[in-house]
């Protein structure tokens, strides 16, 4: 089993980096990888709708891109990890923004069944030293909405907010699913 980080943060080793580290080491029997977006050239997407998706799920800009979704594709599950400062990080908003734009168009040309990451296991995360609970949840919100256009599987919880949970400081542990945190990891 392969198991991809996606660390979605703008700054080299941060709190989205240091999160999937500590998750991903404790998974000893499995590949695992973490990428940061921020060591990659990752462009905003062109809308060149021509040339868009020519051959399925195939972007015509030369940059890091087709790297981290080559690697997508191969993996079994994937962790999207993500700090919001005021909303997305503008290159991991590139990056969705690009994968958006080859479903469509691979869709629009091609038709169904062409989508490399369709059922693929996926697990949200939003990182964030604010105690602003709310915007996490519309961050978490804004990224499955990413995964279920691409047909991902998200792991939810079996509690409100059913995406992902919240806690400040001085909470208590949340619940996640049916057990207690055993542990947090705090920025």
């Amino acid at each position: 089993m392969r198991i991809l980080g996606i660390a979605g943060s703008n700054r080299k080793g941060g709190n989205s980096y240091l999160f999937l580290r500590e998750v991903l080491k404790g998974l000893s029997s499995v590949e695992t990888e973490i990428i940061q977006v921020a060591e990659l050239d990752i462009k905003p997407c062109e809308l060149c709708v021509e040339a868009c998706s020519a051959k399925p799920f195939e972007c015509v800009i030369d940059d890091d891109f087709k790297v981290l979704f080559e690697k997508m594709k191969i993996a079994d599950g994937i962790v999207f990890a993500c700090l919001f400062y005021f909303y997305v990080p503008a290159k991991f908003q590139a990056f969705l923004e690009r994968i958006r734009c080859l479903d469509y168009f691979t869709l629009k040309r091609h038709g169904e069944d062409k989508n490399p990451l369709a059922g693929k296991l996926c697990l949200l995360v939003a990182v964030s030293a604010s105690s602003a609970s709310f915007n996490a949840f519309q961050f978490l919100h804004h990224l499955q909405e990413f995964a279920l256009m691409l047909k991902m599987k998200p792991i939810m919880t079996d509690d409100w907010p059913y995406i992902g949970f919240s806690e400040r400081k001085d909470d208590r542990p949340s619940r996640i699913g049916k057990r207690r945190a055993q542990s947090r990891i705090h920025s």
